[in-house]
């Protein structure tokens, strides 16, 4: 395989020949009517923008989607946006494929943040709900997996690990809730907070690529996980049925709204904590993400973010800079890539 050159890495000007993943693909032509092709190309660092515009009808069917390519290009600079210019792109077999030079991974020590988790757990004083938070603690099976897992495929946490770092925050976080509206059923709370997303175990798949399972796509993390928690509370003898109605409520309605995936809206206390709880730790992960992808830019507003259906304040004066509501159409119509597919509401496969 070529040696392999990272997107943080790119500088304007540069030549290369280096393998990436093929996020996202689409045909276009110019205004002449010449066909070109886009591609969004990633690696763990990062993602950019590639134009191909010589042979793109060719080159388009020689790759798909999630393939790894090798891809020869020069590094451009449009639009204040590094841009690969590509002359030559191929698919590589997957044999040859390093996932780890592709899979972003989680920041944290995915074993701190195990121990993090064991020890919420352990606050726990209702038996039964103590029980079935060990019957899933102590498989080893789940401990991997959970330490592997990303969050989401896009919008949150969507990296290696992703899925322990979001659980033990969510948790965390109704534990803070539960200090300041103690009315709260702590022991309810924390045990979803630690079960909630345990159905994206099996919703997502991650090898060279962050992808969605048949499962994930017909069923979703949601009635998965209910399944999973299931499973292990018919283990448990004398676990009682209206607690484990509770339980079920509470995973399958975090999502909050029907239009985010939802089969049913929050209709206790705690199934409105958990839901806020969730919901404020992704947009914090993603906004944070988001920044951090565009501190090299100039302006002090990132680009128009349809996922929010807004610009993001990025700091700095306020005062000497061109108000983005002002120019809201033409910018949103400039930085709409052909391949940005955020819908303007999250759905329930981007959550």
């Amino acid at each position: 395989m070529s040696q392999k050159r990272f997107v943080q890495e790119l500088k304007e000007n540069e030549a290369l020949t280096s393998p990436f993943l093929v996020k996202a693909k689409s045909l276009g032509s110019t205004r002449s009517g010449a066909p070109f092709l886009s591609v969004r190309l990633a690696d763990r660092t990062g993602e950019m923008e590639g134009r191909v515009w010589e042979r793109a009808a060719e080159l388009d069917g020689a790759f798909g989607v999630n393939d790894v390519v090798r891809v020869r290009g020069r590094v451009e600079r449009y639009r204040d946006q590094l841009q690969l210019n590509i002359t030559e792109i191929e698919r590589i077999p997957r044999e040859e494929v390093d996932p780890e030079a592709f899979l972003p991974r989680s920041a944290e020590d995915p074993e701190e943040l195990w121990r993090m988790l064991r020890a919420l757990a352990a606050k726990v004083e209702n038996p039964h709900l103590t029980r079935l938070l060990q019957h899933f603690l102590t498989d080893r099976s789940f401990s991997r997996q959970m330490k592997e897992a990303p969050a989401a495929k896009s919008m949150h946490h969507a990296y290696l690990g992703g899925l322990l770092e979001h659980t033990v925050s969510v948790t965390g976080l109704l534990e803070r809730l539960c200090d300041h509206y103690p009315t709260l059923d702590r022991d309810l709370l924390v045990t979803a907070g630690i079960l909630h997303d345990v159905g994206k175990l099996e919703e997502l798949s991650h090898d060279t690529a962050l992808d969605y399972t048949d499962a994930g796509r017909l069923l979703g993390h949601l009635v998965l996980g209910v399944r999973r928690v299931m499973e292990k509370i018919n283990q448990i003898r004398g676990f009682p049925a209206g607690l484990a109605l509770v339980l079920q409520h509470l995973i399958i309605s975090h999502h909050g709204e029907y239009e985010f995936g939802s089969p049913k809206r929050p209709k206790t206390p705690e199934a409105f904590a958990l839901h806020y709880a969730d919901d404020l730790d992704a947009k914090m992960n993603h906004l944070s993400r988001l920044l951090e992808a565009e501190q090299g830019t100039p302006s002090r507003w990132t680009t128009f973010q349809r996922a929010y259906d807004r610009f993001i304040f990025k700091g700095g004066s306020a005062e000497d800079h061109r108000p983005p509501e002002t120019a809201r159409q033409g910018e949103r119509s400039s930085n709409y890539s052909l391949l940005d597919q955020t819908p303007s509401v999250p759905g329930e496969e981007e959550r």
